[in-house]
């Protein structure tokens, strides 16, 4: 046994680690300013194609209109000036709501008057949902026994509605005016501020009152 030969053993070859990916890349200053604020701010600081996007994914077709939802009223603004203030996003967005859903109601108080609207859209304000709507909705039956629903009075329109900023107190009111002026004066001198406050603009503005 000892004339025979050791058996070889194979050489370890150690394994190089595979390197890590690389750290991704440090964001400026900027872009850390508003991912910290979007944590406290929520979406209304979100880009505008994501905002558009997300008001299309809640939004809803209504003859024919997409309607987008109602925006509830915010509750973190930091009443410092911010050239996007969430109040005046919130009255861009009340104004858009209230001139889709108005374009809703007209489209469908014309597709009642010509015989077009059907369901739930051809019935009155009010109407209970039990209330058979056209001759199917009740089971057939001789056309001489249905009654047909009254036609709908077009003299009423629905664009005397309340002012949808009324329970907002009147110190933001103000404050959402300002903006609304100190947003136009931007874009007639064509600046977009990079920075939370423009003290000329917004000086002129107050000055304005």
């Amino acid at each position: 046994m000892l004339d025979a030969p050791l058996h070889k053993v194979q050489r370890a070859t150690r394994i190089q680690p595979e390197p890590s990916p690389p750290a991704d890349l440090p964001m400026t200053t900027r872009e850390e300013t508003l991912a910290k604020a979007r944590l406290v701010f929520g979406s209304r600081l979100a880009g505008p194609e994501e905002r558009q996007k997300e008001l299309e994914s809640r939004s809803q077709m209504i003859a024919g209109v997409l309607v987008p939802p109602k925006p509830e009223e915010p509750d973190n603004c930091c009443m410092s000036g911010c050239v996007n203030c969430v109040w005046e996003l919130y009255r861009e967005e009340m104004e858009e709501y209230l001139a889709k859903r108005n374009a809703a109601n007209h489209k469908m108080m014309e597709q009642r008057t010509t015989g077009q609207a059907t369901g739930m859209m051809a019935q009155e304000a009010g109407t209970p949902s039990h209330v058979a709507v056209s001759m199917d909705d009740d089971g057939g039956g001789s056309e001489t026994n249905w009654v047909p629903p009254p036609k709908p009075d077009t003299s009423k329109t629905t664009t005397d509605d309340p002012d949808p900023l009324a329970g907002v107190p009147v110190g933001i009111r103000e404050f959402m005016k300002t903006e609304k002026r100190l947003k136009a004066k931007r874009t007639a001198a064509g600046k977009h501020a990079e920075t939370a406050l423009d003290k000329d603009l917004r000086a002129s503005v107050w000055g304005h009152g």
